[in-house]
């Protein structure tokens, strides 16, 4: 099985070292968007201040085959 790379970046790199052992690239996208959804889920209120962060998805190369965008920001 193929392993994935999910590293951060949020105003600093966060390099994912592990990665996950996965059966292809779909398995990847719900991996990403379920550890995208947690990292929202755990920076609260801080999450609505605007920035933008991503998270790219690696395989074992080290070749990104997917890039995720967030930003969110709470109008007056």
């Amino acid at each position: 099985m193929p392993r994935y790379f999910f590293h951060v970046i949020d105003g600093r790199f966060i390099v994912d070292r592990d990665g996950a052992q996965l059966a292809d690239l779909q398995a990847a996208r719900v991996m990403a968007i379920q550890t995208a959804g947690e990292i929202i889920q755990d920076a609260g209120r801080e999450f609505w201040d605007g920035s933008e962060w991503q998270m790219h998805v690696t395989d074992e190369g080290q070749k990104t085959v997917l890039k995720l965008s967030f930003s969110a920001k709470e109008m007056d």
